[in-house]
């Protein structure tokens, strides 16, 4: 006896459409840059047609500004996900800024550096990414406040997060091999354990 298969809704369709077109828009930003991610080579790697994209995306920027959200959305959970509540000591400070370094030189975070790239020559580009950027720090700032909101002042909170997205980011730009095992990763290693030692020595325990 065999089970017809389960049919899918209308609304699943869509998720499903629109989840497989911002996954394709990932991989070609990180794969082949800003200028080669077209509509015709982002469906041509998602499977859809252009008909389908456009009826959920009705520009090529709608698409990748909601691309950018998605990465920026899927980016923090990931980085909430895996790190701990427990941030008292250097090594514990350590390894968190390990984990944020891993998201930021993800391959799917390249998808904000093209982006931000793109958008210096492009002034609507620009405008439209201005409020994912925003959202994106507000996530920050939220999930950097959950595990060191007793130990850094608000306005030192912000600062110290931008030191370290900001230091990470020019890694991202500046290596050609972003690759944790390679000498440059290795110095950012260490950049980031004297970051959480001075985190730690100038925000002591006894502070809270």
């Amino acid at each position: 006896m065999t089970t017809a298969p389960v049919r899918r809704t209308q609304a699943e369709r869509r998720e499903g459409t629109i989840a497989a077109l911002l996954d394709a828009t990932v991989a070609c930003l990180a794969q082949s840059g800003y200028a080669a991610t077209s509509t015709a080579a982002v469906c041509a790697r998602a499977g859809v047609s252009q008909g389908a994209l456009f009826r959920h995306f009705p520009t090529r920027q709608s698409l990748l500004v909601a691309t950018a959200e998605h990465v920026a959305r899927r980016n923090v959970e990931e980085f909430r996900t895996s790190v701990g509540l427990e941030v008292g000591t250097v090594d514990e400070v350590a390894a968190v800024l390990g984990r944020l370094r891993t998201v930021v030189l993800s391959p799917a975070n390249q998808t904000w550096r093209e982006l931000l790239v793109a958008a210096r020559a492009d002034g609507e580009l620009r405008a439209a990414l201005l409020p994912a950027r925003e959202s994106l720090q507000a996530q920050m700032l939220a999930a950097a406040g959950e595990l060191w909101a007793d130990r850094l002042p608000p306005d030192d909170l912000a600062a110290v997060l931008s030191i370290v997205v900001n230091m990470l980011d020019g890694l991202a730009f500046s290596a050609l091999d972003p690759d944790p095992a390679a000498p440059p990763g290795r110095t950012v290693e260490r950049a980031l354990r004297l970051l959480a030692e001075m985190i730690v020595r100038h925000y002591p325990e006894e502070a809270r």
